[in-house]
Parts: structure tokens; sequence; C-alpha cells
């Protein structure tokens, strides 16, 4: 009974070519310290992920990774940063993919452009940055510096040349961090965030610009087969400034509720995207718990 149940998490299952031995998927958890100086994975972490592979994981997506540290400028080593030191990085994390598919499982290198008005100001070497000039969350007496047109620019280049070490480096594919969970790309994408008027601000489809333009630059530089999977928060449960909803409460969403994330969701997929990694809320919101986290093919998407 049991096993005819749950059969169905034991099957092989494709994003674009690729295929994955189950739907069994190790979600990307935020793990620190698991890095060199010169931003590489350490031989803890490339431990930490294999161990997982022998488990019987059939998609491992890793913690977060750098594609630069100029423009949010982090304490290092913090996490791994793939600009630092590409041909190191890449001899690293070559073991770990190798390691990985030993045991028949895949692997996605998750890419960051950083995390914006989240950041806490005692990990950063420079002024916390936002989309529009709006309160740091840890210390709202901090306003976030308006980041310009040209370093939007220059990070959607980043993802790019971050997609080529990930491919040099053995990966299966990429997961984007994220329109998702309130960090920096998400922050654009959500109006009370956004205050542009350039061609990242405005509705909901100049808001999507910047995660659009860097599934577009990936696949101009890692080629159209190579799987970009998006981290995504359907809904963000968002009260107010640093005040949070909890599931089944009555309240007006200030960010961005399920019917604009199921149309932003379409706009996505159009652009590229070959998967979500979906949940929903955001990080840092007070009484909230852990939600849901799973796979989905874009064309599973519906209302």
């Amino acid at each position: 009974m049991a096993a005819s149940k749950y059969s169905k998490i034991f099957e092989p299952i494709k994003i674009r070519r690729l295929e994955i031995k189950n739907r069994i998927a190790m979600a990307p958890m935020g793990v620190g310290g698991l890095t060199t100086i010169e931003g590489a994975f350490s031989q803890r972490a490339i431990d930490y992920y294999i161990e997982r592979a022998i488990g019987g994981t059939g998609l491992i997506i890793t913690s977060l990774v750098w594609i630069e540290n100029e423009i949010e400028k982090h304490r290092m080593p913090s996490i791994p940063c793939t600009s630092v030191n590409p041909a190191y990085f890449i001899q690293t994390a070559s073991e770990l993919t190798e390691g990985v598919h030993a045991y028949g499982a895949r692997i996605f290198l998750q890419l960051t452009a950083g995390v914006g008005r989240v950041g806490r100001p005692a990990g950063l070497l420079s002024q916390p940055i936002a989309p529009s000039a709006i309160p740091n969350y840890w210390d709202p007496t901090i306003t976030c510096r308006e980041i310009t047109v040209k370093e939007v620019e220059r990070l959607v280049q980043a993802f790019g040349e971050a997609a080529k070490v990930a491919v040099a480096a053995g990966f299966d594919g990429v997961e984007i961090h994220a329109v998702h969970e309130g960090y920096l790309i998400d922050q654009f994408t959500i109006a009370m965030f956004n205050r542009r008027t350039d061609k990242y601000g405005g509705d909901l489809k100049g808001r999507l610009t910047l995660p659009v333009e860097i599934v577009k630059e990936i696949k101009e530089e890692a080629g159209a087969d190579f799987p970009v999977q998006l981290r995504y928060s359907i809904k963000s449960f968002i009260k107010d400034w640093r005040q949070g909803g909890l599931p089944g409460e009555k309240f007006k969403e200030a960010g961005r509720d399920t019917e604009e994330g199921l149309k932003a969701a379409r706009i996505l997929e159009e652009a590229g995207y070959d998967a979500f990694n979906a949940d929903a809320g955001r990080a840092m919101r007070p009484g909230i718990g852990p939600t849901p986290r799973f796979i989905r093919n874009m064309g599973a998407i519906s209302p």
C-alpha cells in the first residue's frame, strides 16, 4: 500500500534533456562556512554534498554562491564566489560534481546576485544595496543605496560568466537565487521595494526585466539546453515593512499575491526558465515557520 502510494517519487523526471533518477531533491539551505579563503568549495563542502548523493538523492542544489563580490561587497570567506579565482573554483567544484555523479545524482549550482535590503550590515564591506533607496531590514535607520542601471547590467553579465564556470566544473544546471523570499532579485520584482522608473521598474513586466535578462544571458553563454531553474516564491506573505503574515491569517498582501505570482510565473517561463523550485513566504519574517519546497516543471504551473 505504502509502496504504491509513494511510488511516483522514485520515478525519473526530466528538466529539458537532463534526466534525474528520482523526484527527491535536496533544497538549497544557505549553508555557511563551507568555503576556502579564495571563494572555492572546501573539502568539507565536497564531503557534505557527496554524502547526500550516497543517500540516494536524485537532485542536489548547492547552497547559494556569489556571482561577484564588488557591487554588494561581503566579508570573505563567507560563501563561495565564482569570480574570486575562477580556475580554482572550477578545480574544487569538479571534485564535487565528479563525486556526486559517481553515485548517480545530479547537481545544480545555485547562483545569487546578492541579498539586497536583507543584508546584515556587519557582514558587508559596503553600504547595503537595493532596487531603490529603502530601509535595511536589520537596521531601518540605514537606507540602502539604489543600485545603478550599469551595476544591474553588470550583474546580468556576471550570471552568464558564472554559468560558464558551472559548465566547466561539470554542474548539470544552475538555479537562480531568486525571485524568492525577499532577496535582491525578488526585491526588483515587488512594487513595495522597487520604485524605479527605468527599464527595471514600473509594471509587473518591467519589474521582471532583471530575472528575464538573467535567464537569457545564461542561455546565450551556456547553451539553450543547459537547465536553468528558478527559486521562486508564489506568494510573499508580507503585511507591511518587517511584518510577515501567517498562513490562514486575513491580511492585505503588500508583496506578491498568488494571482500575481502565477502571472509572473508564465512570463518567466516564456523567458526561458526550465523549472521552478517553488515555495511561499519570505525570509526573516517574524512568526513564520518553514514552508513547503518542491521542484515543479514549468508546464505544471496552473491556477
